[in-house]
């Protein structure tokens, strides 16, 4: 995702870490709709003894701990705020089926725990830009 978002807009560049940073709360929830990457997930929330009693817990205390790091950094929640607002949002609207197919031909993608069709990208994009849970969204879509 990173790859493809970076120079992918007229308002400026995503720095490449940054960009990381703020899609990997929204990618492991995705993810862990994948009951095997889940598992991974809580276990590395064990490693950073982080509290939890279920796989669930744990995932979500995962993802908090990353939003607690990317505050203490201030790394935005979402695309839409990143340096002030330089990502239009029409642009990304206008861009994001091209965006969101290129993402998925990444070859970064194929090592991703859960597979994802563009459908499924262009949803997570979206909660990156706006901030909002794509999980749902793209749990629907998983089917089509």
């Amino acid at each position: 995702m990173a790859h493809k978002t970076g120079a992918a807009y007229s308002g400026g560049h995503i720095v490449h870490g940054c960009a990381n940073a703020m899609y990997l709360p929204k990618v492991i929830r995705f993810n862990a709709a994948e009951p095997a990457a889940a598992e991974r997930y809580a276990k590395i929330a064990k490693y950073l003894h982080l509290e939890g009693k279920t796989t669930a817990e744990l995932v979500e205390a995962l993802v908090d701990h990353i939003n607690g790091l990317n505050a203490q950094l201030d790394i935005p929640t979402r695309i839409k705020d990143y340096e002030g607002g330089i990502i239009d949002e029409k642009e990304f609207m206008e861009k994001l089926p091209k965006v969101a197919e290129l993402a998925v031909g990444d070859a970064c993608t194929g090592s991703n725990p859960r597979a994802i069709t563009p459908k499924q990208m262009e949803e997570l994009l979206k909660s990156c830009y706006f901030d909002k849970e794509a999980v749902k969204a793209a749990k629907s879509t998983q089917a089509a």
